[in-house]
C-alpha cells in the first residue's frame, strides 16, 4: 500500500512540474500585424500578422499567422524600469531596413532581446547613423 502512494504521488509531482512549463509558455504568446518586412537572425520575414512565442526556454519562435514565414531566434531576459499595458516589438531601422531587437509582453517588466546577427552587424557599419528605434503593438 504505501510503495503505491508513493508511486502515485510521485507522479503527480512529476505531473505538476511538467506543467508548469506549458502553461507559462502559453501565456506568454504574442500576436502583431507587422506593417513592414523585417529580419529575425538572418531570415528576411514578409509584413504580416505574426505570432511570437517561446519555442523554448531561450529560444523564441516568430511565425506568420499562416505558417507560410518564420524564423528562430536565441534571446536573452532583459528588465524594463516599468511595464506596459500594451505588449510590443521594437525593430531596429536603418534606413528601410527592420531587425527584430527586443519582445516585450504586455503587463511585465521581464522581456527578451535578440542579439545582433552578422547581417545586422554588417548593415550597421554601413550606415552612417545610429538605429532608430521602432516599436509595432503586439497583444495575447
Amino acid at each position: 500500500m504505501y510503495k503505491d502512494t508513493h508511486r502515485v504521488l510521485i507522479a503527480l509531482t512529476l505531473f505538476a512540474g511538467l506543467m508548469v512549463p506549458a502553461t507559462q509558455a502559453q501565456s506568454t504568446m504574442l500576436k502583431a500585424n507587422i506593417p513592414f518586412d523585417f529580419v529575425v537572425g538572418n531570415k528576411r520575414l514578409p509584413a504580416g500578422e505574426y505570432q511570437i512565442k517561446p519555442a523554448a526556454e531561450k529560444v523564441m519562435l516568430i511565425q506568420s499567422t499562416d505558417a507560410r514565414s518564420s524564423a528562430v531566434a536565441m534571446t536573452i531576459g532583459v528588465q524594463a524600469g516599468k511595464s506596459n499595458d500594451v505588449g510590443k516589438l521594437v525593430f531596429n531601422r536603418y534606413g528601410d531596413q527592420y531587425f527584430l531587437s527586443k519582445i516585450w509582453p504586455p503587463a511585465s517588466t521581464d522581456g527578451r532581446e535578440l542579439s545582433k546577427s552578422r547581417l545586422e552587424r554588417e548593415v550597421a557599419a554601413q550606415s552612417r547613423v545610429k538605429p532608430a528605434a521602432t516599436a509595432v503593438a503586439a497583444v495575447r
